[in-house]
């Protein structure tokens, strides 16, 4: 039997202030696998192949990185959920199952009681609540794409904010040097980074490789329970996981894809219920290839030939 999202009363401002802690914190346990793309016939089982132009399509399409950025960016290392807005029980499961989702791509869950990278907010009011936040804490948009901080900018923000998408989404990224130090003589909220004096070593760039890497400082979702009431848990979690772990475009083409991202698309009558092996591939090469390429075409292309070799 499927588990469904169901609603708890919460405010908006009793949201806003939970979305900067974690109120779902992830405990992985072993995730089941994705599903894999593969066509049964009899006792034959028949491989569908992909072709490199739509490899090469996909990846153009599910991903959306801020303009000027040369990589796409993703999360170092550990990764803290925090879920809000619907009863305990249901929350700590989405959590964990996008936790589960993370170690599938090398990332580790956050321990009991870590900040929340991720804040995963189930609203009634979604613009209402989101407009809160912005006035409260601004600068944890990044809107104005602050020095060494990268989001979509004021006018993605404000499509961010007005929607009427049942899941939005929104990434905040991080300018770090090509081993993951923080960049000296700059500022993240207002509050300097950096040991003063402390004498560095920094990698340098080359044709290859930049001497910069793009990582994802914060993440916040916002899902508007009054468009996914009775909703399995297990596909909601699947597609919040998608958005969170790497930066997905809300309109991007996916019409013929078998994609996590058709769940709420209009051209699809089959919804998906969980992971595809084209999205399990994906995220995979993405959290694989090198993170300080030299341009997007460079990642792209790198990411395609690591799913075709899948």
């Amino acid at each position: 039997m499927k588990t469904h999202l169901k609603l708890k009363t919460v405010s908006a401002l009793a949201l806003m202030a939970l979305c900067v802690v974690s109120t779902g914190t992830a405990q992985a346990t072993e995730p089941a696998p994705p599903a894999q793309d593969e066509l049964v016939v009899s006792d034959t089982v028949v491989i569908r192949g992909r072709s490199p132009a739509e490899t090469r399509r996909y990846v153009e399409e599910v991903i959306a990185p801020p303009r000027g950025t040369d990589q796409f960016a993703r999360w170092d290392d550990r990764l803290c959920v925090g879920v809000s807005g619907i009863p305990g029980t249901q929350a700590q499961y989405i959590a964990d199952r996008i936790a589960n989702r993370a170690m599938q791509v090398g990332l580790r869950p956050g321990k009991p009681g870590c900040k929340s990278d991720v804040s995963v907010i189930v609203t009634t009011e979604p613009e209402k609540l989101i407009e809160a936040m912005r006035e409260t804490y601004e600068p944890m948009f990044g809107i104005n794409n602050e020095s060494r901080t990268a989001s979509l900018g004021q006018s993605a923000f404000e499509k961010f904010k007005t929607t009427d998408r049942p899941v939005r989404w929104w990434h905040v990224a991080e300018t770090r040097g090509a081993d993951g130090s923080r960049i000296e003589g700059e500022a993240r909220n207002g509050v300097a980074d950096g040991v003063t004096g402390a004498p560095t070593v920094r990698s340098e760039g080359s044709r290859l490789r930049s001497a910069i890497r793009q990582d994802l400082s914060r993440a916040i979702v916002v899902i508007d329970a009054n468009q996914v009431t009775g909703l399995s848990l297990d596909t909601l979690a699947d597609f919040v996981a998608f958005v969170t772990l790497a930066q997905a475009d809300p309109n991007g083409d996916t019409k013929g894809v078998d994609t996590i991202l058709n769940l709420f698309a209009d051209h699809t009558e089959e919804k998906p219920e969980t992971w595809s092996s084209w999205d399990a591939d994906f995220l995979t090469a993405l959290y694989a290839v090198p993170r300080n390429t030299v341009s997007l075409q460079q990642t792209k292309s790198l990411i395609a030939q690591r799913m075709e070799r899948e």
